[in-house]
């Protein structure tokens, strides 16, 4: 990986790494449906003015704008709305956390339905190993889902699930240029939302703060908007499943600004499950073997690349 990949790659668990914690803040006086409306259409327009500042043409071929709902719909619109439901259950810190099981529904998916990476004895054993993480950390909650916590850890690991579907599709079906592609998902993601949120987010409800606005304007702007750009690079740049190893940054990012700002703290078990949820993630995550392609279908890929 180049230094100027790893710096994108900081750089973008940093910024995602922060959005829990202003999520957080943000539920306490705004639904769910009304705050990822309104993040999405933030950062829609932050991206689309950048794009036409620049000159950039938007994509418009038929096939390229379903592959960008596709991401809208699975990278953006369901794991935006469960982590903000499940944070008015859970703490951010544990959202943060739970994050960390992303690359393995990338690797899942790739192996299974892709069919972009080989399985091994080794990505079978890290995705044992980090779920038994997860066990531990969530405990009791993950078997009761009755209770308001366990909803919400079974919401979590939905939002990971949908964003392990994200990286996949993206890196088999997603090209063009970085800011034009984010522009563009971004946008379809609030068209599609922003009717739904005015009919049936409770929008007249709002109890805007300093605070819970604050935190508002910079999830649309910050982790919707600049951290597309960068997340469209590092997939062009080092593929989509080193690209979900941010996660393993997030959680630390996403617990340190849990303690700063909302006073949550960790406990010897959470320790515990996050230290085993790495080890899965340092287990599955070796060299990535791709899956065998005829002649044709490889100069095909090589072409659209």
């Amino acid at each position: 990986m180049r230094t100027t990949h790893l710096v994108q790659l900081l750089l973008l668990a940093a910024i995602w790494g922060s959005s829990y914690a202003l999520i957080k803040i943000a539920v306490a006086g705004i639904s769910p449906l009304t705050l990822v409306a309104g993040r999405l259409v933030l950062g829609a327009a932050l991206l689309l003015v950048t794009a036409r500042m620049m000159g950039l043409r938007l994509p418009r071929e038929r096939t390229q704008l379903l592959h960008l709902t596709v991401m809208a719909v699975t990278g953006n619109i369901l794991p935006f709305l469960l982590i903000a439901w499940a944070e008015e259950r859970v703490t951010s810190s544990l959202a943060s956390i739970l994050n960390a099981t992303t690359p393995f529904f990338t690797l899942l998916l790739a192996v299974s339905v892709l069919r972009t990476e080989r399985l091994t004895l080794g990505k079978v054993v890290g995705i044992v190993v980090g779920f038994t993480g997860v066990a531990i950390l969530t405990g009791a909650d993950l078997t009761n889902l009755g209770s308001a916590s366990g909803q919400g850890v079974l919401a979590l690991l939905a939002s990971s699930a949908c964003y392990g579907v994200g990286f996949a599709y993206a890196r088999r079906y997603v090209r063009g240029e970085p800011l034009a592609i984010s522009a563009t998902q971004i946008s379809i993601a609030a068209i599609l939302l922003a009717p739904v949120a005015l009919l049936f987010g409770d929008v007249a409800s709002t109890n805007l703060t300093p605070a819970n606005a604050a935190a508002w304007i910079t999830l649309g702007l910050i982790p919707t908007g600049v951290a597309y750009i960068l997340y469209y690079r590092l997939i062009a740049g080092i593929g989509a499943t080193r690209t979900s190893y941010t996660t393993y940054i997030i959680p630390i990012v996403g617990v340190a600004w849990g303690w700063l700002l909302l006073d949550e703290a960790l406990g010897l078990d959470a320790l515990l499950g996050i230290a085993v949820i790495f080890l899965g993630l340092a287990i599955a995550s070796g060299r990535p073997q791709p899956a065998a392609e005829s002649a044709p279908a490889a100069r095909a890929r090589e072409t659209q690349s």
